[in-house]
């Protein structure tokens, strides 16, 4: 374990947070240590397992807390302070002592009760919980001082407490006893969320084997993935990993034979996953096709899915990965139509958990006690959908109703020349066997789960917003969903340890996101593309609308390696010759 980690994080907050609030708070250093690099320090001393927790620092919204933080959530509990039980470390107004707390959100419980009731709601599980389980030296009494004259908020951050200890300026442990601390309060958070941990080690391997960092899981599936003879472009697993994990609905399409279907069906086995394909049949017209309907004799008969559906939410922990095989053989839209609703429906429950409203209703299921088990089944959440598609003269076109609720993965990669790997490959590569929250979002809205993350959501808003007064130009701009999938697409890639560069995340995004939705045949769609282009390349020095050359400029400019958005530079100028060519283009080929 390196001897400082911890140390240096209690230091800045009780030494630098006080005088950090004389100066402006947007971009201040200190506000980016504590919501960056402070988290991956905790992560990096081995007490806290990043797959299983998220650490996120707080210091305000727009300007300075009164009482800044940084919390630990289980994110089988919660992932925001604003309910459920979690760590945290809590900075008295005056900067003079900071808490190492166990503690509850109140914003849930405040909803429905007087600021009174509440505190009390709080103490009473607060008492509970400190006659349950053993303190281990920490304090369990209402002594926890944060300052006075509070705002509500911090005044809840105080009466919420479970279990505390207090460090102050000047005086601050060393780190061998910060460690202990820190890995007592884990031992206490793991035996209230039920998972018993040994206490001689908090950082147990689970199922025996060693923790692994997200990238190395991801480097782990590339390599389960080449051992069994496929090849993908540079990326696309990284890509593939980020777009489940930021909206459970992902479109992959492209040339047929390139593997679309294999890369879902092994990238399933390589996590340990359930997997199921399904063939998407072209007389599908609505959602009974997927979820089944009730027969002549009052009998429920399940449709392709129900099973698949239902065992998943019964066994919440694994993830469970349906591929609809050829998906736009019928219209999506339609046979799809009780999913895209309900997808959007998605919520954190009080106990952290992700949940939707039904799928189905106790009336759709029938009369017969054996099938009401399907009454009320949600899209849980460790289930995930991937369609393949092949855009031809057989299949139906995408609606933006569709295009706005997946990440869509387009496979244009093809390399006959070289049927073998160029690296020696582990041919007895074994799955990871990762649990389900590998995938699972930390994010469902924006405004709400990604308050810690203001101050990089900011930046990211601000250059999606530059794309979307382009897009504006020919009637064809984003809305909320679209930028909040977007956003939740970067945050993810950021907190996996940047699997990509900020710029190839953000060029995936617009390649997947907002491309797609790009057709038309007016000379504002071809104004509008070639003003995306400039975005794209960055260097856009003599690209005029009406040159004679303007396609092989721009198809030169878009193989530029020094191009900020490569991949969506590459894909405008195609959408630009065909438009020039034929009159009309759209993304699809």
């Amino acid at each position: 374990m390196n001897s400082t980690l911890l140390h240096p994080i209690i230091t800045r907050f009780l030494t630098d947070y006080i005088p950090a609030k004389q100066r402006p708070f947007a971009g201040h250093p200190l506000g980016v240590y504590l919501r960056n690099d402070a988290p991956e320090s905790i992560y990096q001393t081995g007490l806290v397992d990043r797959q299983a927790y998220l650490i996120t620092g707080s210091v305000g919204q727009g300007n300075w807390a009164m009482v800044p933080w940084i919390c630990i959530f289980n994110r089988k509990i919660t992932t925001t302070a604003t309910k459920g039980v979690y760590i945290v470390y809590l900075l008295s107004k005056d900067g003079n002592s900071l808490y190492l707390t166990l503690n509850q959100g109140c914003t849930e419980i405040r909803k429905n009760n007087s600021k009174k009731e509440t505190i009390e709601i709080m103490r009473r599980k607060a008492k509970e919980l400190a006659g349950k389980i053993d303190s281990r030296g920490f304090s369990t009494d209402e002594n926890i001082n944060l300052g006075d004259g509070l705002t509500e908020l911090a005044e809840m951050y105080q009466k919420g407490t479970i279990f505390y200890k207090k460090y102050s300026k000047g005086s601050v442990p060393e780190e061998k006893e910060l460690c202990d601390d820190l890995e007592k309060m884990m031992i206490i958070y793991k035996e209230y969320a039920g998972e018993k941990p040994d206490e001689s080690s908090s950082n147990l391997p689970r199922g025996g084997e060693e923790q692994l960092e997200t990238k190395d899981v991801v480097a782990r599936i590339k390599t389960y993935i080449a051992a069994r003879g496929f090849q993908y472009s540079d990326g696309l697993v990284e890509n593939f990993y980020l777009s489940l994990k930021s909206k459970p609905f992902v479109i992959l399409a492209g040339t047929s034979g390139t593997g679309k279907t294999r890369l879902v069906q092994l990238f399933a086995q390589a996590i340990g996953a359930v997997y199921k394909m399904v063939p998407v049949r072209p007389d599908w017209s609505d959602s009974s096709d997927l979820f089944g309907h009730i027969n002549l004799n009052g009998e429920f008969v399940p449709g392709a899915i129900t099973e698949f559906v239902f065992d998943a939410s019964e066994n919440r922990d694994k993830p469970y990965i349906l591929c609809l095989d050829e998906m736009n053989l019928a219209r999506v839209e339609y046979y799809m139509s009780d999913i895209l609703s309900v997808i959007e429906s998605r919520d954190f429950d009080a106990e952290g958990r992700i949940v939707t409203v039904p799928l189905m209703s106790a009336a759709q299921c029938g009369s017969r006690e054996c099938d009401q088990k399907y009454a009320g089944m949600q899209l849980s959440e460790n289930l995930y959908i991937v369609g393949t598609v092949n855009m031809d003269e057989t299949t139906f076109p995408f609606s933006k109703k569709v295009l706005d609720r997946a990440n869509t993965i387009e496979f244009s990669f093809v390399d006959l020349e070289s049927p073998f790997a160029k690296e020696p490959v582990n041919i007895a590569a074994e799955p990871v066997q990762t649990d389900n929250t590998f995938l699972r979002t930390e994010y469902l809205i924006l405004q709400k789960d990604c308050i810690g993350e203001a101050e990089t959501v900011g930046q990211y808003c601000l250059e999606l917003q530059k794309i979307n007064k382009i897009l504006q130009s020919a009637n064809a701009h984003v809305g909320y969903r679209v930028r909040d999938e977007i956003v939740f697409y970067l945050l993810n890639n950021k907190k996996a340890g940047g699997l990509l560069t900020d710029d190839e995340a953000m060029d995936n995004e617009i390649l997947q996101k907002i491309l797609p939705r790009i057709q038309g045949s007016s000379i504002a769609i071809k104004e509008m593309l070639l003003a995306l282009f400039k975005v794209c390349v960055g260097n856009h020095a003599g690209i005029q609308p009406e040159q004679s050359d303007l396609v092989k400029n721009i198809m030169s400019l878009a193989s530029d390696s020094n191009s900020r958005y490569r991949k969506s530079a590459e894909k405008i100028a195609f959408m630009i010759r065909r438009y020039e060519e034929d009159g009309f283009t759209s993304y699809w080929l």
